[in-house]
Order: C-alpha cells, then sequence, then structure tokens
C-alpha cells in the first residue's frame, strides 16, 4: 500500500475509497484464508498488523478533511504526554478503541480495547457506564486474536467511510 499523508493536500474521496476497497480485499482473500487454514508460515499476524497500521494512516488521512465539515466528527486527541491517538467507539462490540499513531517497527500497533457495559440504577433510568481495564492488542498468548482484530478494524472503516460520505464532493444538493 502507498504511503498515505505524504502530499499536501487531502486525498479525494475516490482515492480513500480505493485505498478501504484493497484492505477489505486483503483481508477477505489473505487474511481470512490463513486464519481459517490454520496459518503454518506464520505471516497472518504481520498481516493483521499491517492492516491496523494502514488503517491509523487512513483515519491520520481522513482527519485532515473534518475541519471541512459543518460538524466536524474528528476522533483525534492528544494524551497527558501529548502524544495524538485516535478513539472510535464500537456499540456492536460495547467497546471503543484507541489507537496510536506510533511509526511502523518491530512492535505491534498500539491498539488498545475497552470493554464496557452499562450499568442501571434499579431506582431510575438513569445508568452508568463502567469501562473495563484496557486491553492491548496482541498477537503473541492471544487465542482470541483474529476476534480482537475485527473489534479494531470494523469500527475504524465505518468511521473512514461515514467522513467520506460527508465530504463535499459526496453531497449533491437536490
Amino acid at each position: 500500500m502507498e504511503t498515505l499523508g505524504c502530499e499536501s493536500e487531502p486525498l479525494p474521496s475516490e482515492k480513500l475509497r480505493a485505498v478501504i476497497s484493497n484492505l477489505k480485499e486483503e483481508r477477505s482473500d489473505t487474511i481470512e484464508k490463513l486464519f481459517y487454514e490454520k496459518d503454518k508460515s506464520d505471516i497472518l499476524p504481520k498481516f493483521l498488523e499491517n492492516q491496523i497500521y494502514a488503517y491509523i494512516e487512513l483515519i491520520k488521512e481522513v482527519e485532515k478533511h473534518t475541519t471541512k465539515f459543518e460538524y466536524p466528527i474528528s476522533v483525534a486527541f492528544k494524551d497527558d504526554d501529548n502524544n495524538a491517538y485516535y478513539c472510535i467507539n464500537n456499540p456492536e462490540e460495547n467497546c471503543y478503541i484507541t489507537l496510536y499513531q506510533n511509526p511502523i517497527n518491530e512492535e505491534s500497533p498500539r491498539a488498545y480495547i475497552h470493554d464496557y457495559a452499562r450499568e442501571y440504577n434499579s431506582d431510575s433510568r438513569e445508568c452508568t457506564l463502567v469501562v473495563a481495564e484496557p486491553e492491548k492488542f496482541t498477537i503473541e498468548d492471544n487465542p482470541h486474536y483474529f476476534t480482537d482484530f475485527l473489534k479494531i478494524i470494523h469500527p475504524c472503516e465505518a468511521y473512514v467511510n461515514s467522513a467520506i460520505a460527508k465530504m463535499p464532493e459526496n453531497c449533491y444538493n437536490i
């Protein structure tokens, strides 16, 4: 995949759509096949990590467009150490994810899954959101790594698609 974000102008929505399509194709053609065929070459973990890195870059690129929206939908934040990260909700899985833009290196991407639940007060209709300790995405010693991978990728894809849909070139006045 070509490096995103090197161009001074934000990428047009057609190019962003093409990147998403390529990532989906890679996921369905290669990654799922390796997973279900019991990857004997152990290249599946690298594919999963590369997909997460690609989505982080894609989100970074989409963020360039969100400042131009009438109602910005940015998911970018800064932590206490002034490091940028992205936080995306995944309501279908009752969790949200945080992704850090650390450079591609020998380590796994810094992605965290924060499971949550709603506890309802028996006296009223009010509820409290209870968030569990974040779980760092790792492939080693994680029997659920593929499920965790999908928990991370699906909301990233949904966010990027919703941002693309709001781009001015995709909005038509009827």
